[in-house]
């Protein structure tokens, strides 16, 4: 799979890592601009950026504090040329996060900036006063922000700033890759070997520099307490790793159509604790096992503590729901549609409880783990076997199978076991229907949070949409022509439209559909079928009439259901397309020729696979008894597709667009 081959999960303990003896050291003294870097305005890693990063640098290490403890120093270090205005918002104001709690509180420690021009041959510096920076909160955050003063296009910016953390089980991940090119990003960690880290790697950039090496350094501690004047310092020699990374000429990431998110594909590099080993105790593992984080989940107030105690005040909603008497799939059906209805979502981000389920109970609102677990518990106090399930939305990013890394899932949804099937269930959403989820579910394996933790698998490829439309066009006595228009939608297709009736009414939503048309089309006597059943795919009808008067008529029988422009417009691209779900599209248009015209020029038929099968496309058209009849259909076999697949897939999808562009003329008989 792409996740495998692309995504890399390199894990290594740093007590044990081979030490290299090549050491990659590059200096950056800040400040150091002279009139020649002005000179170029046009860099060749990429001709068209409005800004680049003439380098990005940054690290992290540790040093003994005042409380006995470790203490974490990030830097970071960068320069970046602005060549055009249109970089000034997104780079002329940077953030600076310090992370604060009740016990934790970063610090800046050092901060230096400036702007820099070359003036009549001379470089002028602006530099930024530590006094200027302005602050906000923001959740655990303090907000530290600066803007360069004096700057215009071909303006160098720089800083360089310092922070002090006392948590040492974080250290800070690092993007080499950013929506604008570097020419070089660097990033060095220096860690003793009491803590264990594993090492995230993701991207598809060769690393100039990806070296280890090791060495003794004493750290001094000092425990100040109460008296601090008499705390004797403790000094502490042991093995630190060195790790450095760098990445020369950087382009520029930027999203394109059918991607989940690009932090996906992001250069990045990120680091999670494992275990501590300190001298003389047993080692301490940090990261649970998936078994562990099910156990530890289920105790905690805001996950799954709830299940284990009395529920019988459910008992009179589980009465009204109609779910006692029935047979098992009707029970459990009635009570997913009673949740459903009776509760309201505020909330849909997140994996963890906002309130005991009680008060959701009595509220009858929630986030979307509130209402999902609240069905659990529903759903268990009939007996049926149900579980909370962790995802990750497509938007979010993907989960890591082996580790229970709880920052990389943001949503819970039910899995319930009526006879020998799962359903997956998101009774926090009104438009879904029993055993559906969104298509933003689908992005990868989620896991069941249940004595037995298995993976379930909600790839998109999994995920599989047919949809068929029919329009029939017959003479009539205005000399035009009308017809009928029919299109069974596949289920996220209906699952679109019912979210976008919570938004926009009937005559909205068929304004919009007329967009679809040329000029000269008219729609009348329409109509949405099972719009308000959502277990059931949507059907679109209505009447649609249009005049025949020009003397030539150019006429396209995919009557607005065609593609209309290829979705994959870059040249190249170097991660995965992503499309939400595999696809199967028909269109049938069957026609009269309209009174008095003659058919001049009709498209060709046309057949083609893609990738021998994973995908195909058909346009069947064929003239006879005075009719024209067309049937063309679009396969995609699978969602997602590799990057070297790419060219192959958009020279296909310009094949579509140009087929099924193509028109019927008609010329008026004489």
């Amino acid at each position: 799979m792409y996740t495998n081959r692309y995504l890399s999960c390199l894990a290594f303990m740093l007590c044990t890592i081979s030490v290299t003896a090549q050491k990659n050291q590059t200096k950056f003294k800040f400040g150091d601009i002279k009139p020649e870097d002005f000179a170029t305005s046009v860099y060749p890693l990429d001709t068209s950026a409005d800004a680049i990063y003439l380098f990005d640098v940054g690290s992290a290490e540790y040093e003994g504090n005042n409380k006995g403890d470790f203490s974490v120093i990030s830097q970071t270090r960068t320069r970046i040329r602005l060549l055009d205005k249109k970089s000034f918002d997104d780079l002329a104001t940077v953030t600076i996060f310090l992370y604060y709690s009740d016990d934790i509180q970063d610090k800046l420690v050092d901060f230096e900036a400036a702007t820099y021009n070359l003036e009549d041959g001379k470089v002028v510096v602006t530099k930024v006063e530590k006094s200027s920076l302005f602050k906000e909160k923001e959740d655990n955050y303090q907000l530290l922000k600066f803007t360069f003063p004096n700057i215009k296009a071909g303006s160098i910016i720089e800083y360089h700033y310092k922070v002090n953390s006392p948590y040492p089980y974080s250290i800070d991940p690092w993007n080499f890759q950013s929506s604008y090119p570097k020419l070089w990003s660097e990033y060095t960690v220096m860690v003793p070997q009491f803590y264990d880290f594993m090492t995230f790697r993701q991207g598809y950039l060769p690393y100039a520099i990806d070296t280890s090496d090791a060495y003794r350094d004493n750290f001094l501690l000092r425990d100040n307490g109460e008296a601090a004047s008499s705390a004797a310092p403790i000094s502490v020699t042991t093995e630190v790793f060195k790790h450095q990374w760098a990445i020369k000429d950087v382009p520029a990431i930027k999203k394109e159509i059918y991607t989940t998110t690009i932090d996906n594909y992001r250069s990045r590099i990120s680091f999670q604790l494992s275990a501590l080993k300190f001298p003389d105790a047993p080692v301490r593992p940090y990261l649970q096992d998936w078994k562990g984080m099910v156990e530890s989940l289920m105790k905690r107030e805001n996950f799954g503590e709830d299940f284990n105690r009395d529920l019988s005040w459910l008992k009179d909603d589980i009465k009204e729901a109609n779910a006692i008497n029935g047979k098992a799939l009707d029970n459990a059906n009635n009570l997913y549609n009673y949740v459903q209805k009776k509760y309201t979502c505020i909330d849909d981000d997140g994996i963890y409880l906002s309130q005991a389920l009680k008060k959701t109970w009595q509220a009858k609102k929630g986030n979307s783990t509130d209402i999902n677990m609240l069905l659990i518990a529903m759903l268990r106090s009939l007996g049926f076997n149900a579980d909370p399930v962790l995802l990750s939305k497509r938007d979010h990013g993907k989960t890591y199978d082996l580790y229970p890394i709880m920052s990389k899932f943001n949503y819970t949804i039910v899995r319930v076991a009526v006879g020998d099937e799962f359903y997956l269930l998101d009774a926090s959403d009104k438009n879904l229907g029993f055993g559906i989820l969104g298509d933003e579910c689908y992005n990868g394996n989620a896991r069941v949070v249940a004595p037995l933790p298995v993976l379930v698998n909600l790839s998109a490829d999994s995920l599989k949409e047919s949809s068929i439309t029919f329009v029939s066009l017959m003479n009539d006595s205005t000399n035009g022509m009308s017809g009928l228009y029919s299109s069974q939608l596949g289920q996220m297709q209906s699952l679109d439209v019912r979210r976008a009736f919570n938004k926009m009414n009937k005559d909205d939503f068929f304004k919009e559909v007329l967009k679809d048309y040329s000029d000269g089309v008219t729609i009348s006597n329409t109509t949405i079928d099972s719009l308000e059943i959502p277990t059931e795919p949507i059907t679109i009808k209505f009447e649609l009439s249009t005049k025949m008067e020009e003397d030539i008529i150019y006429f396209n029988p995919m009557m607005g259901e065609e593609e209309k422009e290829n979705p994959f417009v870059a040249a190249e691209r170097f991660y995965p397309v992503e499309m939400p779900y595999a696809t199967d599209k028909t269109y049938i248009c069957n026609m009269e020729i309209p009174q008095g015209y003659k058919v001049d020029e009709i498209p060709k038929s046309a057949r083609i696979n893609f990738n021998e099968n994973e995908g195909s496309f058909e346009y069947i058209i064929a003239e006879g008894g005075g009719r024209i009849q067309l049937r063309c259909r679009l396969k995609i076999n699978k969602a997602t597709f590799d990057p070297e697949d790419y060219q192959t897939l958009r020279d296909f999808y310009s094949f579509i667009v140009e087929k099924e562009g193509e028109q019927i003329v008609f010329k008026k008989i004489q």
